[in-house]
């Protein structure tokens, strides 16, 4: 198990295709994980990735869409589960799309359990 750094609280093996372990890092990966840090900063919480880079055979096998944004670096993230300052889980969601908004993420999907984030040039906004 890889456990390199890319930013202060997420590694690089949380970022890997789960079947594979491999990882696509294009420009917009660092930038991508930046945010995801400054976000995790900003609200004091644990945040989990539950999805990251997904190689083709993998996003299917979860039927992901053809053209995910997964298959070149995207995430799908929530809160972490432990108890937080009296926080709900889903009160912790809100905050951190309310965060995502403001980072002005290329595309935010709000899921009942998690946020999906990415870096598309065009915003694009949508609810579960």
């Amino acid at each position: 198990m890889l456990d390199t750094h890319i930013t202060d609280h997420f590694t690089l093996d949380e970022c890997k295709c789960p079947c594979c372990d491999h990882i696509r890092v294009t420009p917009g990966f660092y930038a991508h994980m930046e945010l995801l840090e400054a976000m995790r900063q900003e609200l004091g919480f644990p945040i989990i990735i539950n999805s990251g880079y997904r190689c083709p055979v993998h996003n299917a096998s979860v039927g992901g869409a053809a053209r995910s944004w997964h298959l070149l670096f995207a995430t799908d993230v929530r809160p972490s589960c432990v108890a937080y300052a009296g926080m709900s889980i889903e009160t912790r969601l809100r905050a951190m799309y309310r965060v995502a908004l403001v980072q002005e993420w290329g595309g935010i999907g709000y899921y009942n359990t998690f946020l999906h984030l990415d870096m598309r040039p065009e915003p694009a906004r949508w609810r579960e």
